[in-house]
């Protein structure tokens, strides 16, 4: 394995009860002592509480514990679970792997928003908080005791060290909009795309890949590693990525001037809420990616993919569908693999290049369904666009399109994509019935501006308890 070896958990459940050994792409010899490199370095501060910009902010003076050390070669694997080391090696090991995955799909390196205050992203993986976050200049994580009683630590919760890391690369990319452009779908981009990021670093465990395709036979609306975000148990989690949000379902959220989430219902939905109609339609679309690979490699006879299907139609085959994913993944397990890593990978760049063309002020989740569909014609097909206009437009986001799009042409054309409807609404309404268990130049920013945008995002997270 090319790279700087570490151990890092999937999940911080049972279900893996061991980490895998993952590279990330600095050379050996090139991480030092902390771990630390050139963009960012751990600090493990002893008693901390957590930060609040703009008064209390980065960098930590206080005591701190001994660092983690590379061994002679340089990588970090062999540090002993259980120790503050292994807790420093793996925030760290989770922070640079979710780098790496953004910057393959963006195609050049990340720079930190605010470098010239912040050279390195400070890490802390233990601070007297039930929660995480991350701000200019850090990413730092608590523990939480879960719905079984047992603590949980966040620097060994990939999902949530991947999501705080998405937050951080997209200030970097995208920077902020002005206070007057600032939209509520904005702040759910963020938490949606945040969520996103999880999603795909988890998709780069094979433990997590195989691990989905054994129990899901290949159908991957059934609950599983991958449609958890932030799991805490084995049956407590976050949110979930397999959704049938609509837009109209959070109609009702509003954002008051001071940045407070406005919520009628006295559910304390915010923009996590608000987030989860873009994240189910990218879900969506990653696998309806994946059963087209299949049904083109032929591991899956056309008549069991079920996009096209009606709920009755569903309902009536559903046994037979799951029986039939898990007969042909039993013999084409490497194929099933294959076509979910490819799936996988066309999301990631599909994104990579919305987020190179997406503007960020007064967004609204149909811009961002006009620039993907635009990103999804051009990495991917004409057809792949079409199916993903149809899960937008059964979220009730509508897209809006740059001036001459090729997308918008090729829809125009085509046939009228609101007819279908997404499998995951299909598979929900079987559910219901009990038959199933799913560098560019930045923008820059007034830097009061930027944390107070930053605040707003983190401020349901703010709160200790």
């Amino acid at each position: 394995m090319r790279g700087t070896l570490f151990r890092l958990y999937p999940q911080s459940t049972e279900a893996f009860s061991e980490p895998e050994l993952i590279a990330v792409s600095p050379p050996p010899g090139t991480i030092g002592p902390g771990p630390s490199d050139g963009r960012m370095a751990v600090v493990d501060a002893v008693d901390k509480q957590p930060y609040d910009p703009p008064g209390l902010r980065p960098p930590f003076r206080g005591p701190v514990r001994p660092p983690a050390m590379p061994d002679a070669d340089g990588h970090f694997h062999t540090i002993p679970v259980g120790t503050p080391q292994f807790l420093q090696a793996h925030l760290y090991g989770s922070v640079r792997l979710t780098l790496d995955v953004w910057e393959k799909y963006l195609g050049h390196p990340v720079r930190w928003l605010d470098t010239a205050d912040n050279p390195h992203l400070e890490l802390v993986p233990l601070v007297n908080w039930s929660n995480a976050h991350s701000g200019f200049g850090f990413l730092e994580t608590g523990v939480k005791v879960n719905d079984e009683g047992e603590p949980q630590l966040f620097c060994l919760n990939l999902d949530v060290v991947a999501h705080e890391t998405g937050h951080t690369v997209l200030f970097a990319e995208l920077g902020v909009p002005s206070q007057a452009r600032l939209t509520p779908q904005f702040l759910a981009f963020h938490e949606s795309i945040a969520d996103v990021s999880a999603l795909l670093t988890a998709m780069h465990f094979e433990a997590v890949i195989m691990r989905v395709l054994s129990e899901t036979s290949g159908n991957l609306y059934v609950l599983n590693d991958f449609n958890r975000i932030g799991e805490l148990s084995s049956t407590q989690q976050i949110r979930v990525a397999d959704n049938t949000m609509t837009l109209a379902d959070v109609a009702d959220l509003e954002l008051s001037p001071t940045g407070e989430w406005i919520d009628p219902t006295g559910q304390g939905r915010n923009a996590h809420a608000l987030a989860q109609p873009l994240t189910g339609a990218i879900f969506d679309f990653l696998v309806d990616l994946f059963q087209e690979a299949l049904v083109r490699r032929g591991m899956i006879d056309p008549d069991l993919d079920a996009r096209g299907w009606q709920r009755e139609e569903v309902e009536a085959a559903m046994d037979q569908l799951a029986e039939g994913y898990g007969e042909r993944f039993a013999l084409f397990a490497d194929d099933f693999r294959d076509c979910l890593v490819e799936a996988r990978d066309l999301v990631g760049s599909c994104i990579g290049l919305m987020l190179e063309r997406v503007d960020i002020d007064d967004l609204t989740f149909g811009h961002v369904a006009g620039v993907l569909l635009e990103a999804v014609t051009e990495r991917v097909s004409d057809h792949a666009a079409t199916q993903l206009a149809a899960y937008f437009d059964w979220r009730g986001i509508e897209p809006v399109w740059t001036a001459g799009a090729v997308a918008r042409r090729m829809l125009a054309r085509g046939p009228r994509y609101s007819a279908l409807r997404p499998f995951a609404h299909q598979a929900a309404d079987v559910r219901r019935l009990g038959h199933l268990a799913c560098c560019r130049p930045w923008r820059r920013a007034d830097r009061g501006q930027a944390m107070g945008i930053n605040q707003i995002i983190h401020a349901d997270h703010r709160r200790p308890g």
